[in-house]
């Protein structure tokens, strides 16, 4: 795999580099690569993500699985009352505002079955390769909510399964790592670069 030399390959860090076998596309998103990964065409490229991009073009580079991408992750927050749980869905709302996710999101609160210890929930759901980045935003953004949190693909499922969403909101992804239509994927294949970072 040859990958192109990158003028401020520090800002490509946390994207994708795709082998297509007889090119390489680097600057994909997760979302991007997903969409890649769904269609046929496409469905046997490798994908690698670039963990660090040193200003002398060092690129370190870790493949990820197929599945990984077409998986969808979450974390929960559970309150025993639902003021408290409408306080930290909005909270959580005012952040995606300010400081945008690195990724598209969907943000949720929902009522579990009421025999549980703690049936207010809100949740937090997007796509699994981004599991490292939104616990990285929440970190940074120093995020303190719910009185018990989990999370994950597996429990993600459950929660989505078992409680009435009475609110939901999409958040957007921050300007620089917003994706792109499939139209505008597939009609990329066979550039080097697929952004500017």
């Amino acid at each position: 795999m040859k990958v192109p030399r990158l003028e401020h390959p520090e800002r490509y860090a946390g994207l994708y580099v795709v082998d297509f076998g007889d090119t390489t596309g680097v600057g994909y998103t997760a979302e991007e690569v997903a969409m890649l990964l769904e269609s046929e065409a496409y469905a046997h490229v490798q994908v690698y993500r670039m963990h660090r991009a040193c200003p002398d073009g060092t690129l370190e580079l870790k493949g990820v699985p197929r599945e990984r991408f077409l998986a969808e992750a979450g974390l929960l927050f559970y309150r025993p009352e639902m003021p408290p749980a409408r306080a930290d869905y909005e909270a959580l709302r005012r952040l995606a505002e300010a400081a945008p996710p690195p990724c598209r999101a969907r943000l949720f609160l929902g009522v579990l079955p009421s025999q549980v210890r703690l049936p207010y929930v809100v949740g937090l759901a997007y796509p699994a390769e981004y599991d490292e980045d939104v616990s990285r935003w929440m970190l940074e953004a120093d995020v303190s909510i719910g009185e018990v949190a989990d999370g994950g693909i597996g429990r993600l499922e459950t929660i989505q399964r078992q409680a009435r969403i009475v609110d939901s909101a999409q958040l957007v992804a921050a300007a620089g790592r917003r994706s792109r239509s499939r139209r505008e994927v597939l009609a990329s294949v066979g550039r080097a670069i697929q952004r500017g970072a």
